[in-house]
């Protein structure tokens, strides 16, 4: 109905792109649960230190992503029209700029962790493990901003096998020493959750590292990121980096936040409830790390046919997507329904904790499928330039999520039940919503408030 293209010739790209983002979400999920498997066996109260630092430390990731998403954006529209020195230009400037703000990030960062914990409400047990642990981590921001100006260009380019490579070099460097120095083997000390900080600040030098080479030695790129060029951050340019990324960077921070806000709220209950509610959220994660390689497939073709002026085969690149992304959520429900407790322990070796969250398996098993959605047709929007609207239905599930949460857990005294069940309802209006914009578009939105405007009326 909407595209010229063939079906297999889309899937075709959209795997392409997809799988290699796959991947390398994967490593990255692998790196977050080994650390959290290996702290969550040598100290449970380990998994609440983690859980404490996580989303702060990814809400100053979040704000370096603003300038990336706009980047990425911009390079595809401007390939998709052919303009392959203007994509150079938004490459370059990213890579300045986002250098100064990850530089700034660590400084700060460094020296303010045990405040930040202190504002978080992180109880007295873990705090000392918390600030140890973001302060070690925020060692990865001095090199962060040129690890996400390059796959933005990647990205943009639509060649993502390179970051696919990132990702597995990054995961098996933090596996290996993550274990040893958590430990203690091979002579090194025993360092407990400063080892895994340690680990994990080590591993993310490693793939800068990789994408500088890659940068510099590969023949593949579509074009060439200039020393030169980067030295030259023009602002107007940058300027339109921001507007275009700035929702996308503020969703994503706003998220983080309302993440900050529930784990203030769970660490009321005990000690252990942030450690529980980060370890299932992050086997929830699961499947996002999965069908966010699709997602951003579609968001590059998406923005490359707009780009090229064919909204139609945009939108039908973004139903296919849709499809494998349900597919995909399909399989993995199964697997959280059968196996619940197998995949808990994997985790943590005590039985106590696992009975207190292995009900909560069989609600995220339903909450992956509008999550799917939510992240697809997201990308898919962003891919057109909508990134206003996103931030908009953000705005509202933060909202909503934090105060329903307080509710469910002080109120109807339903704790981490209630805080999984506010999640999978947010999660399923916002589905409804954002499916509904890319879709139908803006006219939709607009003829609907018109109709209930007359209805009123009358």
């Amino acid at each position: 109905m909407f595209s010229s293209e063939k079906p297999e010739n889309i899937s075709r790209k959209l795997f392409l792109i997809g799988v290699p983002i796959i991947v390398q979400y994967l490593m990255q999920y692998v790196q977050l649960q080994v650390d959290i498997a290996l702290l969550g066996h040598y100290n449970p109260l380990m998994l609440s230190a983690v859980g404490n630092v996580v989303f702060p430390y990814f809400i100053h990731i979040s704000f370096i992503m603003t300038i990336s998403m706009g980047a990425t954006i911009i390079i595809a529209h401007s390939l998709g029209a052919g303009d392959i020195q203007r994509a150079a230009r938004y490459s370059e400037v990213s890579f300045f700029y986002n250098t100064v703000i990850s530089i700034i990030f660590f400084l700060y960062l460094y020296n303010f962790s045990p405040d930040i914990l202190r504002l978080l409400g992180t109880p007295a047990e873990v705090h000392s493990y918390a600030s140890d642990y973001m302060s070690i981590l925020s060692y990865s921001f001095l090199l962060i901003g040129i690890e996400y100006s390059i796959t933005a260009t990647l990205q943009g380019m639509g060649i993502t096998r390179y970051i696919m490579y990132a990702g597995i070099i990054r995961t098996t460097i933090n596996v290996v020493i993550a274990w040893t120095l958590i430990y203690g083997y091979f002579g090194f000390p025993e360092m407990g959750v400063k080892g895994a900080a340690v680990a994990t600040t080590i591993s993310n030098y490693s793939a800068v590292i990789y994408f500088v080479l890659v940068l510099l030695l590969s023949k593949k790129l579509t074009f060439r990121t200039s020393l030169k060029g980067i030295f030259k951050p023009e602002w107007k340019i940058q300027k339109e980096n921001i507007v275009v990324g700035l929702p996308s960077g503020l969703e994503s921070m706003l998220w983080s936040f309302g993440q900050i806000a529930i784990i203030s709220i769970v660490n009321h209950l005990d000690a252990y409830s942030s450690g529980l509610y980060i370890l299932v959220s992050r086997i929830q994660a699961f499947t996002f790390f999965i069908y966010i390689g699709i997602a951003r497939a579609t968001m590059i073709l998406v923005g490359q046919k707009m780009g090229a002026g064919k909204p139609e085969e945009a939108i039908h690149i973004g139903m296919v997507s849709l499809r494998y992304g349900f597919f995909l959520c399909i399989v993995i429900s199964l697997l959280f329904i059968i196996f619940p407790s197998n995949i808990l322990s994997i985790f943590t070796s005590e039985e106590s904790l696992i009975n207190r969250v292995v009900h909560l398996m069989y609600i995220i098993a339903v909450t992956i499928f509008p999550v799917s959605v939510n992240v697809i047709s997201g990308n898919a929007i962003r891919g057109m330039k909508d990134t206003k609207w996103m931030l908009y239905t953000q705005i509202f599930g933060t909202i909503f999520t934090v105060i329903t949460c307080y509710l469910m857990i002080f109120v109807f005294h339903l704790n981490l039940l209630g805080v999984f069940l506010t999640i999978l309802f947010d999660e399923t209006f916002r589905a409804c919503l954002n499916f509904l914009r890319f879709y139908k578009g803006k006219e939709f939105f607009f003829k609907f408030v018109k109709f209930k405007k007359a209805s009123g009326s009358g």
